[in-house]
């Protein structure tokens, strides 16, 4: 059987890279497209009590979409090859397949480095796992311009997509009912998961990060009260909400300003929370790491100086609010589930890029020793074991 697109992805995906997944399957589906869903089992990166996402599974249910039994002796025809998150793949996989593609695809969820530079994984493992595995070379598709830039550090050994392939969203899902930014009295707030990674490094950063005051009200949802707590930040007047304690689009269509920042370990591959945030026209302040993913579109700052930003936002409404809509729009063009059939036909003919240009952050040079010395370390925890 050939189909139009063969996905591959581990099902115990629960956040954004389950949810990523979910939007294109959909949409293809919607499109009338033919597609294999392959559910593979990666080693090494889950808990052995971690379970499959209902979610993910219910996507069999779709019209055209057809499980992909892995281990068989017969091929899988395809068009578009669709590897999701390459740490799936830096072990083999329980159970490979050989693919018969006209491109193959892995879609970069994770940044290449972390917060502190070192390697997150070993890029070169993966190709040749899926080479070994599914017969397959990849085209590296990030998700996002921060994961760009830090692919090209080993370019030309790895070939990226032309153009990224973001996190999509079903924009009618996403439709703002309350005005924002009406009067100098902002609610504040942010919402995802409680992984102390998600937050600022301290208490004070934290607090900074959304500053509680008689003309600014806080509200987050997904927040651990304990962790907060423990960090000395005072929640007495911050409204919190458990995670997904109500719908993910109310929840944000109360606030006027969405805040995020993060610890320095974590690096934020693209930022769901932050576009759903932009499409329910919430004005966002973000880490400056993440203006390599939405530009223009964000007022960027450390924790310390996001009082000083509230404070430009109150003396400049009007003019906040049309940045608002703006960045809604941007989302809608770049971010929609009606760009994704376009995506993929454009993929069809996709002969990617090995340009260094821009110049990436971590040199060649510095990202080869980096290289080494996560081969390094890997062998003598392999040794240890």
């Amino acid at each position: 059987m050939k189909f139009d697109a063969l996905i591959l992805t581990d099902p115990r995906f629960t956040g954004g890279t389950s949810a990523a997944v979910a939007a294109d399957v959909k949409a293809m589906s919607a499109a009338g497209l033919n597609i294999g869903l392959a559910l593979i089992e990666a080693q090494g990166f889950f808990l052995d009590t971690e379970t499959p996402n209902a979610a993910v599974l219910s996507l069999l249910d779709l019209p055209g979409v057809t499980e992909v039994q892995l281990g068989s002796s017969q091929s899988a025809r395809c068009d578009i090859a669709f590897f999701h998150h390459p740490s799936m793949f830096e072990n083999p996989v329980k159970h490979g397949l050989q693919i018969e593609a006209m491109r193959s695809v892995l879609i970069a969820h994770q940044p290449l480095f972390l917060g502190d530079s070192a390697l997150a994984f070993d890029p070169f493992r993966v190709q040749r796992n899926v080479r070994k595995q599914f017969g397959q070379s990849l085209l590296w598709a990030p998700v996002s311009g921060l994961c760009r830039e830090q692919f090209r550090s080993f370019a030309p050994m790895l070939r990226m997509t032309q153009e990224d392939w973001p996190n999509a969203f079903d924009v009618s899902a996403w439709s703002p009912q309350r005005a924002k930014l009406q009067t100098p009295t902002l609610t504040i707030g942010r919402h995802g998961r409680a992984h102390p990674d998600k937050w600022p490094a301290s208490g004070k950063e934290i607090s900074l990060s959304l500053p509680a005051g008689p003309e600014t009200k806080v509200s987050v949802m997904g927040a651990d009260r304990d962790f907060l707590m423990a960090m000395g930040v005072d929640i007495s007047a911050w409204s919190v909400l458990d995670f997904n304690e109500i719908p993910v689009p109310d929840f944000l269509d109360g606030l006027d300003v969405f805040s995020y920042h993060h610890a320095p370990s974590w690096v934020e591959s693209f930022g769901r929370t932050i576009a759903e945030a932009m499409l329910m026209n919430v004005r966002c302040i973000l880490s400056p790491a993440l203006k390599a993913t939405f530009g223009p579109h964000a007022l960027y700052g450390t924790p310390e100086e996001v009082p000083a930003i509230l404070d430009h936002i109150r003396a400049n409404l009007a003019a906040e609010r049309q940045a608002a809509e703006a960045a809604r729009d941007f989302c809608i063009s770049a971010f929609s589930t009606e760009a994704i059939i376009s995506r993929f036909e454009t993929l069809k003919s996709d002969e990617g890029t090995v340009s260094r240009n821009p110049k990436p952050k971590v040199s060649p040079m510095i990202a080869a020793k980096k290289l080494i010395g996560f081969r390094r370390r890997r062998w003598r925890e392999q040794r240890g074991a």
